[in-house]
């Protein structure tokens, strides 16, 4: 008798705690909810939009945003929602909601730090939604970079029922010689120097294309997403190195994966037009290469008109980005 009610007063202990543990969204407000993830020396946050529907849903959604980035596409969540998806986001440890002072910002080893609160944030999935509930991961760029990398390491995707890829981020937009000869010479400084920082351009065109403040139509926080370029290491472009290595020598993934990217790519110093309808941080032919060597089971998606985040491009492209994910999602789940 007593154990039983040892092992009663426990479970409501636990779920008392896993109730405080969920607070509201700070910024974008309810119906949005976070959960903070501890994850070894790492802290990560997860955010929910509540699924209402009397119904269950078709499948659960963890979206990885990018480099500079962080989670405030509440359109994104309200659109998945509405086509009967259950809706969560990871601001990835030293990025937006997840990030703490005297830390830096992206700052990245090895791609596999992200694995633990993937892994926890999965399992915190799980719990609300059940097992049964198909599970969907949904990357941008280097948070495409991260699915694939995590859902190879994690049983070749074998636990996923679908892999969504938004320009993900599978090379880097250099000239031939620079990615072949370049890339890997500094990768190695790298792994000696990795807080060594390397020098860039402070390019804030992509930005520019994005905030409501210039030609975008979007609002976000531009200390947690900043209109031009964070400033890198060698140890980050050791950890994406060897990430996009990984891929170019082929995965093979057994879930589903879709790989949605702009028409064109523009890549210039001063503005253009060309920035409001093409890829203007990352190389789409580089996108289609690399993302064939991912699996069997791949499929592309051409979205004209497209920015870097087709889900961040003017309409109709982004309607088109969302009918042609959606129409993928209800052939595979």
């Amino acid at each position: 008798m007593r154990l039983w009610c040892c092992l009663v007063l426990l479970a409501s202990t636990t779920l008392f705690a896993l109730e405080r543990a969920w607070e509201g969204d700070a910024l974008l407000g309810e119906p949005f909810g976070t959960c903070g993830i501890d994850a070894g020396d790492f802290h990560a946050t997860l955010v929910h939009y509540p699924f209402i529907d009397s119904l269950s849903p078709k499948g659960a959604v963890l979206y990885i945003h990018g480099f500079n980035d962080y989670f405030f596409q509440r359109s994104l969540a309200e659109k998945l929602d509405s086509a009967g998806y259950s809706f969560y986001a990871i601001d990835l440890h030293k990025y937006g909601r997840s990030y703490r002072v005297g830390e830096t910002i992206g700052e990245l080893r090895d791609i596999s730090e992200y694995y633990a609160e993937l892994d926890s944030s999965i399992a915190v999935i799980r719990d609300i939604e059940g097992d049964s509930v198909p599970l969907v991961i949904l990357g941008h760029s280097t948070g495409g970079l991260i699915a694939c990398l995590y859902a190879a390491d994690r049983g070749n995707g074998g636990g996923l029922s679908a892999l969504v890829l938004n320009s993900p981020f599978l090379e880097m937009n250099y000239p031939w010689i620079v990615r072949v000869a370049g890339v890997p010479l500094l990768s190695l400084v790298g792994a000696v120097f990795p807080d060594l920082p390397i020098p860039r351009s402070d390019n804030p065109n992509y930005g520019f294309s994005l905030h409501r403040s210039a030609r975008g139509e979007w609002d976000f926080d531009t200390t947690l997403k900043v209109i031009g370029s964070l400033p890198i290491d060698f140890g980050w472009l050791t950890a994406i190195h060897k990430g996009h290595s990984r891929i170019q020598q082929g995965l093979q993934l057994e879930v589903p994966v879709l790989v949605m990217h702009s028409g064109c790519s523009f890549k210039d110093s001063e503005w253009a037009d060309e920035y409001e309808h093409c890829d203007g941080v990352l190389n789409v032919d580089h996108i289609r290469e690399y993302g064939a060597h991912l699996g069997e089971n791949v499929r592309f998606e051409k979205i004209e008109g497209g920015l870097h985040d087709v889900f961040l491009s003017h309409e109709p492209a982004r309607d088109s980005a969302y009918q042609k994910m959606f129409l993928f999602l209800e052939s595979r789940l």
